[in-house]
C-alpha cells in the first residue's frame, strides 16, 4: 500500500486519471468483478466510487477512519459529478458532502479543533462527467483541484463557513437537532444523510430523534468554486462586501447597511442616497435596495452563492400581506414521478429540496395610509421552519394524488361575467394555512402536459400551477421577527 508524505504528492498520482476514466486505468483482469459488484450495489453505496478511486488511482485501501483520507498528507479526497449544460459550461450537479455531523460529539467541539477541519482543511476535489446512463466505471475525470480551505478561499467566505458550522453546533446544543435545515445557513450547510427516511439518531440536549446529517457545501457554492477555482472566470456579479472595513457574515454586512433607512420612507431614503431615482421606474423598491446594498445589478454574488432569494415584500398601511410567494412551476409529469425522499439516490421532490435548502432575504416596506410613500420597516433572514415540513408535504402528496388520478378540474362555474371559470381540486390558501397551489402561468392557454387526462373535460393539458407559501403564513413569520433590521 502507497504511503503520500505530502499533498503534493497526492496531487501528483491524482493527475494519472485526468481526462481518463477508471476503466481505461484499472487491470483488465479486474474489470468484470467490479462490474459484478457495481451491479450487485446498484445505488446502495453511494462511496462505492471513492473506494475504487483510493485503490486503483492511489494505491491505498480504504480504511472508513475518521481522519482525513491521506492522513500524513493532511488530504480529503472528494469525488464529486459535474453536468454539461448547453454552451459546453459545466456545473456541479450536487451539493458536496463531507462527514457526518455526530450530535453527541460536535458539541464538545471549538471550530479551531473542529473534527471538521481535522478532516477537511484541504481536500483534493476530483471532478467526474456525470452521464445518467453511464457506469462510474465510465466516468471521465475532468478537473483536479487540491482546495486549501483556510488559505485559498476569500477571508469573508472563511468566516462566514466558520459562523455556518458555529450555528449548527449551537442549534444542536440548544435540542434542535431534529430543526436542523441546509436553509438555516449560507455555504456550509447540515444535510440528511440516511439509508432511509426512517433512520433517525439520538441527540445530547433532547429526547426527540434526530435525522442524521453530514456537513456540505451547498451546490451553489460549488458552482462558485467551480466558475472562479477551476475555469478562472470573473463572475458577472456584484459584492455587497465592497469598501467594508472588516471581516463580517453575510446577514451582518446587509444589516449594517440597511439600518439607517429603517422606517425612514422611499423619499427619504432616496435623499440620504443622493438619488435621483423616480416613483415611475420600473422596479422601484427593487431599485431601492440596490442602492441601499451599493450594487448596480439583480446578480449579488453572496446572495446567489448561499442560495439566498431576495424578495421585496409589501405590506398594507394595516401590516397585511397580500402577497402570497411562488415557487418555479411544475412539470405534471415530473410530478407524479418524484418521491417525497428518495433513498436509494438521496434525492428530494423540488418542492422538499426549495423548502430544506432555501433561504429568502425579506425586505419589508409598508404602505401609507392616504399617500404613495412607503416606508421601510425591516430586512430579515428566514427560511422555511422544519417543524411545518410535514405541512408542505401533505399539499405535495395531494397535489401528486389528484394529477396522477386525473382529478384536476372539480367544476366549472360561471363568474359574474358569465365567463367560464374552472374550480381545481388542487389544495387552497385554506387547506392547511401553510402551502397551497394556484396557477403560474401568463395566461389559461399557457399549459403543461398531463400524465392523464382530466376526467371531468378529457384535456390532456392544464394551465401550469405551481405550490405558493401562503401570504398569511409569511406575514406571521415577518410579526415574529424580533430584529428590527
Amino acid at each position: 500500500m502507497t504511503t503520500y508524505i505530502t499533498k503534493e504528492e497526492v496531487l501528483e498520482q491524482s493527475r494519472i486519471i485526468l481526462n481518463k476514466s477508471l476503466y481505461e486505468i484499472m487491470p483488465s483482469d479486474q474489470i468484470e468483478e467490479i462490474e459484478r459488484k457495481i451491479y450487485e450495489y446498484k445505488n446502495q453505496r453511494k462511496g462505492y466510487l471513492g473506494e475504487l478511486i483510493e485503490w486503483y488511482v492511489f494505491g491505498k485501501k480504504p480504511d472508513g477512519l475518521s481522519q482525513a483520507d491521506f492522513n500524513i498528507a493532511g488530504v480529503e479526497l472528494k469525488a464529486t459529478p459535474l453536468k454539461k449544460h448547453k454552451n459546453n459550461i459545466y456545473a456541479s450537479k450536487e451539493r458536496l458532502v463531507f462527514s457526518m455531523i455526530n450530535y453527541e460529539e460536535i458539541v464538545k467541539e471549538t471550530w479551531e479543533k473542529s473534527s471538521f477541519l481535522k478532516k477537511n482543511k484541504v481536500i483534493l476535489l476530483m471532478f467526474y462527467l456525470w452521464i445518467q446512463s453511464q457506469s462510474i466505471l465510465d466516468y471521465e475525470f475532468k478537473y483536479i483541484h487540491l482546495l486549501d480551505l483556510l488559505n485559498d478561499l476569500s477571508d469573508e467566505d472563511v468566516f462566514q463557513i466558520q459562523k455556518d458550522w458555529e450555528y449548527i453546533v449551537e442549534k444542536i446544543k440548544r435540542g434542535e437537532a431534529h430543526l436542523l435545515s441546509e436553509g438555516d445557513t449560507y455555504y456550509l450547510g447540515a444535510c440528511t444523510k440516511a439509508a432511509n427516511s426512517r433512520v433517525v439518531r439520538d441527540q445530547p440536549m433532547n429526547r426527540t430523534l434526530a435525522k442524521p446529517r453530514a456537513f456540505s457545501f451547498k451546490q451553489q457554492y460549488i458552482n462558485y468554486l467551480i466558475q472562479t477555482k477551476l475555469l478562472k472566470r470573473k463572475t458577472s456579479t456584484d459584492s455587497i462586501f465592497k469598501k467594508q472595513r472588516r471581516i463580517e457574515t453575510i446577514e451582518s454586512v446587509v444589516k449594517e447597511k440597511f439600518a439607517l433607512f429603517i422606517n425612514k420612507t422611499d423619499e427619504e431614503i432616496l435623499k440620504k442616497l443622493n438619488s435621483n431615482l423616480g416613483k415611475k421606474s420600473k422596479s422601484y423598491k427593487r431599485l431601492i435596495v440596490n442602492q441601499i446594498l451599493g450594487v448596480k445589478s439583480n446578480n449579488i454574488e453572496e446572495l446567489e452563492k448561499a442560495n439566498i432569494t431576495l424578495k421585496v415584500v409589501t405590506l398594507e398601511y394595516n401590516g397585511r400581506l397580500k402577497e402570497s410567494i411562488s415557487f418555479p412551476f411544475f412539470k405534471y409529469k415530473d410530478l407524479v414521478n418524484e418521491l417525497w425522499y428518495d433513498e436509494e439516490n438521496e434525492n428530494m421532490a423540488e418542492l422538499h429540496l426549495q423548502l430544506e435548502t432555501k433561504k429568502f432575504m425579506f425586505v419589508v416596506f409598508q404602505k401609507v395610509k392616504g399617500s404613495d410613500d412607503i416606508i421601510l420597516r425591516k430586512t430579515m433572514f428566514w427560511n422555511f421552519p422544519m417543524k411545518d415540513i410535514s405541512k408542505a408535504r401533505d399539499v405535495w402528496e395531494k397535489t401528486v394524488d389528484f394529477v396522477s388520478s386525473g382529478k384536476i378540474v372539480k367544476e366549472i362555474v360561471l363568474d359574474k361575467k358569465g365567463k367560464e371559470k374552472r374550480i381545481t381540486y388542487f389544495p387552497g390558501m385554506s387547506f392547511n394555512g401553510v402551502v397551497h397551489v394556484r396557477p403560474h402561468g401568463s395566461n389559461s392557454r399557457d399549459v403543461n402536459i398531463l400524465p392523464v387526462a382530466d376526467l371531468l373535460t378529457g384535456q390532456k393539458s392544464y394551465t401550469k400551477q405551481c405550490f405558493w407559501l401562503n401570504a398569511g403564513y409569511i406575514q406571521q413569520a415577518i410579526e415574529n421577527d424580533k430584529d428590527q433590521a
